[in-house]
């Protein structure tokens, strides 16, 4: 079973920005299922590399968007992605120091952020986007 499940609700009304998330979804559900399996330990360290490269090409594509269209809300977002960032880089230090805990750590976290941020930061810039031709 999925730690996380996309449906609608997480939609911010820009396809491209939404399969994104998804595939968001699916690192920490690999995650998760690797965990379920006691194979965490092994897939944890390909996985935080993963999901960081993968958060900062979706973060610098939600920018570059957020720039051209001169979204309003661009400052605040981009310290929402500086904060997260900066957290997974500190979860990955705790994983090379071989704290065991990191994987339920992490996913705990994952997950909270991830569905928060996009239901209630993403959401707002979701339309404006969408009026000015991003999709």
């Amino acid at each position: 079973m999925a730690l996380l499940t996309w449906n609608g609700s997480y939609s911010v009304g820009v396809k491209t920005i939404d399969r994104q998330h998804s595939g968001l979804f699916e690192i920490v559900n690999e995650l998760h299922a690797a965990m379920m399996k006691g194979q965490a330990q092994g897939v944890t360290a390909p996985l935080l590399k993963k999901l960081v490269k993968y958060t900062e090409e979706h973060f610098n594509f939600e920018e570059r968007a957020m720039e051209t269209t001169r979204f309003p809300g661009l400052a605040a977002h981009r310290a929402h992605h500086n904060d997260l960032t900066r957290q997974v880089k500190d979860f990955m230090a705790r994983y090379d120091r071989g704290d065991a805990t990191i994987s339920v750590d992490l996913l705990r976290f994952l997950g909270d952020w991830l569905t928060k941020h996009i239901l209630h930061e993403d959401k707002e810039y979701g339309p404006w986007l969408s009026q000015h031709g991003v999709h």
